[in-house]
């Protein structure tokens, strides 16, 4: 995440999971030019998580519901200036709260600098037109959450985007809440 507060927490003890079975959405579609098509997955854990303070479970979308107008939360431990030259990112726990803007305004936000994309109906944006706050390289696969009354439900997924925080080109997530169906079934299994 770029240009945010920086969030430091006491020391938390942390937890490790092994990975026992990866379930990628069956419409995933890799693209080197373009966001990803259903950038999501479900991982089962080779055990349960203990919750504590600092460690919570998500509330899921309502299938089909649209953030367009609110204002999410990201997180993540990505670069918070793409043009420093380490590779990986910070070693604080990064946030910033980000407008979540409809498609086609996010096409025609990039296609004024040049980039021609289509933001399919299982993507959202989020970012302000004139950028300084976003999602950067490092964060992806994080969460894009909405508080609603004290509870946070996962509105997206950090996807892609081009270049970190740059006017007219708001970070690209996985809309949740088209897939939360599929999610919500493979949580079962």
């Amino acid at each position: 995440a770029h240009d945010i507060e920086d969030q430091r927490f006491q020391d938390i003890a942390p937890q490790f999971f092994g990975v026992t079975e990866v379930k990628l959405h069956p419409n995933f579609r890799f693209s080197a030019s373009h966001p990803d098509r259903y950038d999501i997955a479900v991982l089962r854990l080779d055990r349960p998580v203990r919750y504590n303070d600092n460690v919570l479970p998500v509330c899921l979308p309502t299938p089909g519901f649209r953030y367009e107008g609110w204002y999410g939360v990201v997180t993540g431990w990505g670069k918070t200036d793409p043009a420093l030259s380490n590779r990986y990112g910070t070693r604080l726990l990064q946030k910033v709260d980000v407008p979540i803007i409809d498609n086609e305004e996010c096409e025609q936000w990039h296609r004024t600098r040049g980039i021609d994309l289509k933001i399919f109906p299982e993507m959202m944006c989020a970012g302000y037109e004139d950028g300084h706050k976003d999602a950067c390289v490092g964060d992806s696969g994080g969460p894009l959450v909405i508080n609603t009354n004290g509870r946070w439900t996962l509105a997206g997924i950090t996807s892609a985007g081009f270049g970190c925080a740059q006017s007219r080109q708001p970070g690209i997530y996985h809309r949740v809440s088209n897939t939360v169906d599929w999610v919500i079934e493979n949580i079962k299994k």
